[in-house]
């Protein structure tokens, strides 16, 4: 079972997310932007975590989801959908996806 934080925008978070982000070095630095813009920008950082590792990261904005990437390894497997519902949960809010993300 994953659970799930909201993160503060904090440099550190870069290294955090760094293994999630490794096959994707445009949404490494799409999160380096977001921290970056901090309190400033209404971006809100979102972790899956799996017995107290991170397996996924979010950004929202609102409640619209900016982006998401899961973990290589945990990829296929159902992860993406429980976030996004645990979120949905914390949030008490539905998720609205992007246009690329809806079926």
């Amino acid at each position: 079972m994953i659970n799930v934080e909201f993160h503060p925008s904090h440099p550190e978070l870069t290294q955090t997310f760094a293994k999630i982000l490794r096959d994707d070095p445009d949404y490494a630095a799409r999160l380096s932007q977001t921290i970056e813009e901090g309190a400033a920008g209404d971006g809100r950082i979102a972790a899956a975590h799996f017995n107290g590792q991170p397996i996924g990261v979010a950004v929202l904005h609102g409640s619209a989801l900016d982006w998401l990437v899961i973990h290589p390894a945990t990829r296929g497997r159902g992860v993406a959908r429980d976030f996004i519902q645990l979120i949905e949960k914390q949030l008490g809010t539905a998720v609205s996806l992007p246009e690329q993300c809806r079926k």
